[in-house]
């Protein structure tokens, strides 16, 4: 029997400085890669049978599961056929993906469309210190780490742009409707300047004006989808504003750029007051946002990732200033840790 293959693929995670919900609507956004990885490792040993299995390890989420080719080809038409009503409907129709695992088994398929799978026992474990369910592109990253790890068993060279493109294809099942933006940011692993289609640049920026950190200010009990789709509702048509969050953008990166740190503060704050006006921010999370913004002149702090319309809880903020945000976060049962980019 011939040894089994072998994979080992990591992805950082992500975070939109600014630009989240405008970036659908002509705006660009300015991205980070950030040091929490994801890993996938996968296992494949070939079989004389024509028939594959499927076994997926997400120890993360207390998942484990085993899936036949049968089982996962019937699976896949299931999900497609929930996806499909999902684009024609997506205020009636249920979430196309009911089980984490499922994410996996379209990876899986994309690249069986591409070149065919090998028929054998397929061991997937992801594990990623990502945090899930923050806006932080858990979801891009599980699916980049995957698509990866099948494609180097296989022996299946992808291009970038390739492997955006079916990333960003998978994706659509988890949010309903995909920028590119996680994707692209993870694969690019530095900062970048990301505007639809595809279209990015490479921004070389290694230090922020402030001292940064991360705020996890727990799930948010709406998902990704569901703000989009309101924010959708309310304020597709409303060029000014969309215009505004543009030029935010571009206060937010010049200042960067020329390390300006009154006009960064001031743009964050503005970027912040947008996202509050569009219904994303919890009452809760604002009045948080104040109190971090009055540590002193130069601090300043945003929602980062879609936010929520639901709950009191909005995924990650990144809080901007010249000490730790560690006994205000603490008052709040909130944890915090220092802000650490990737480059490439």
């Amino acid at each position: 029997m011939s040894q089994p293959l072998t994979a080992f693929c990591q992805v950082p995670s992500k975070l939109i400085l600014c630009g989240e919900h405008s970036v659908l609507y002509g705006s660009t956004a300015l991205s980070l890669a950030v040091d929490l990885p994801t890993t996938c490792q996968i296992e494949f040993s070939a079989s004389a049978q024509n028939e594959s299995r499927f076994q997926i390890d997400l120890p993360d989420l207390n998942v484990h599961s085993e899936t036949s080719e049968k089982q996962w080809r019937q699976e896949l038409q299931e999900i497609n056929k929930r996806h499909h009503a999902f684009q024609s409907e997506p205020q009636q129709a249920p979430a196309p993906l009911t089980h984490p695992q499922q994410l996996i088994l379209l990876c899986l398929q994309q690249i069986d469309r591409i070149h065919p799978l090998p028929s054998g026992l397929w061991q997937i474990k992801i594990h990623s210190e990502n945090w899930l369910g923050r806006g932080m592109g858990s979801s891009a990253a599980v699916i980049l780490a995957t698509l990866q790890g099948i494609a180097r068993i296989v022996q299946l060279e992808l291009s970038h742009e390739r492997l955006l493109q079916i990333a960003t294809e998978v994706e659509c099942y988890q949010h309903g409707q995909s920028s590119g933006l996680d994707p692209a940011t993870l694969l690019a692993k530095t900062v970048i300047e990301y505007k639809i289609p595809g279209l990015l640049e490479p921004l070389n920026l290694s230090e922020f004006p402030l001292q940064a950190w991360l705020i996890d200010t727990g799930q948010p009990v709406s998902n990704t989808g569901q703000c989009v789709l309101k924010v959708r509702e309310h304020f597709a048509d409303n060029d000014a504003l969309w215009h505004e969050f543009a030029q935010v953008v571009q206060q937010i990166k010049l200042a960067w750029q020329n390390n300006q740190q009154t006009e960064f503060v001031e743009g964050i704050r503005h970027n912040q007051r947008l996202l509050e006006q569009i219904g994303v921010v919890p009452t809760k999370i604002r009045t948080f946002i104040r109190e971090l913004d009055n540590l002193s002149a130069h601090a300043c702090a945003k929602v980062c990732g879609a936010g929520a319309v639901q709950g009191d809880a909005a995924g990650v903020l990144v809080y901007f200033g010249e000490q730790a945000p560690d006994t205000l976060c603490h008052s709040m049962g909130f944890k915090s840790r220092p802000l650490e980019l990737v480059h490439p």
